[in-house]
């Protein structure tokens, strides 16, 4: 037997139509892909491309309808208006790839910008700025510690803090916003490096951060394991509740520097600011291709998420149509991407069975 397995083994090619099973009628050659089917089959599994073809096409379409959206200017009014929503959707992202939701963003945002404006007018800036931060990674500590071991509902825990906060927010604003009464507060915001606004500056370093978080660290690789299979992650010992309680610290730290660059750029703590931006960050996470509970997406998809946003608000701005619109464009564009998530490979792709 050995010696007719080694010869069978090494034996030549087998001449063409011989050694193969009859060819049945179910079985005929693949047609030839059409261009578009060559493309797609490409580009399956990148939303962020899809999306960035998209924004193109967005910004042509502005520029054709008005010729002020081409501009210098412009472009840093659109960078600003973008950079903050960048920023606070990637923390969204991580929170979101492990399966989990955090609803208390928006009264984090109110609460933050608040603290910080009431800090700056006692010690120094920037350290006004810091300690606002790091309260921010400590409410994105507590929400994964009673989420994660804890085993509460993400929706009800998050959502319950949100309230929580933004209650302290009211409390500190009776008297309404409070200014600060450090006048280089809105310095940050309104600040330029070499003509580029710090604003957009600070987003493209957090982008850079989340991707190497996500890419070049173990953490994300646990993290997309997490959102992937959870058991499966745990059985391959990934401690998996860890990984849960650290996406939510790095939303609360994202969160953070979002409300910090917020209340510098309107110039005050507010505590009607956050729950606009936290679901425009929604909407930037999934436009830009993250999938809800499947452990599906990046950092790039995200930002360009938020650009489109930004994007849509802008030319918004300038044709001169009502800024509600903005709301029905984005609502529109989040349902359009769950969907076309939802739908089967198959179909979302064209390819039939054949």
């Amino acid at each position: 037997m050995e010696t007719i397995s080694r010869q069978t083994t090494v034996a030549g090619p087998t001449p063409a139509g011989e050694g193969r099973p009859p060819r049945g009628p179910e079985q005929h050659e693949a047609a030839p892909r059409s261009p578009f089917s060559a493309l797609a089959g490409a580009l399956r599994g990148r939303p962020e491309v899809w999306a960035f073809f998209f924004l193109v096409v967005l910004c042509v379409g502005m520029g054709i309808a008005n010729s002020h959206f081409a501009t210098s200017t412009n472009f840093q009014t659109v960078g600003r208006q973008s950079s903050i929503l960048v920023v606070l959707s990637i923390g969204i992202l991580f929170v979101l790839l492990v399966g989990g939701i955090d609803l208390s963003v928006g009264g984090s945002i109110a609460f933050i910008s608040c603290l910080a404006a009431k800090l700056s007018g006692s010690t120094d800036l920037y350290l006004a700025f810091a300690l606002a931060v790091l309260a921010a990674v400590g409410i994105g500590l507590l929400n994964g510690l009673l989420v994660s071991l804890g085993g509460l509902s993400p929706i009800v825990v998050t959502l319950a803090i949100g309230q929580v906060l933004v209650g302290v927010a009211l409390l500190l604003t009776v008297n309404g916003p409070i200014l600060p009464s450090n006048l280089d507060y809105g310095e940050l915001a309104a600040s330029e490096v070499a003509g580029i606004p710090t604003l957009v500056i600070a987003a493209i370093v957090c982008a850079i951060v989340g991707h190497l978080l996500l890419r070049r660290v173990s953490l994300g690789r646990y993290i997309y394991a997490v959102g992937g299979n959870e058991h499966a992650a745990w059985l391959a010992g990934v401690p998996t509740r860890l990984v849960k309680v650290a996406a939510y610290v790095i939303a609360g730290l994202f969160a953070g520097l979002a409300a910090v660059l917020l209340s510098s750029r309107v110039g005050s703590g507010d505590s009607s600011l956050g729950q606009t931006e936290m679901l425009e960050a929604y909407a930037a996470a999934f436009i830009g291709g993250v999938g809800f509970g499947t452990g599906r997406g990046s950092v790039v998809g995200v930002a360009l998420g938020a650009v489109i946003l930004g994007v849509i608000s802008n030319g918004i701005d300038l044709i001169g149509l009502n800024t509600d619109y903005q709301y029905i464009v984005s609502g529109t564009l989040i349902v359009l991407a769950i969907t076309f998530q939802a739908l089967p490979e198959k179909v979302r792709w064209g390819r039939g069975r054949g």
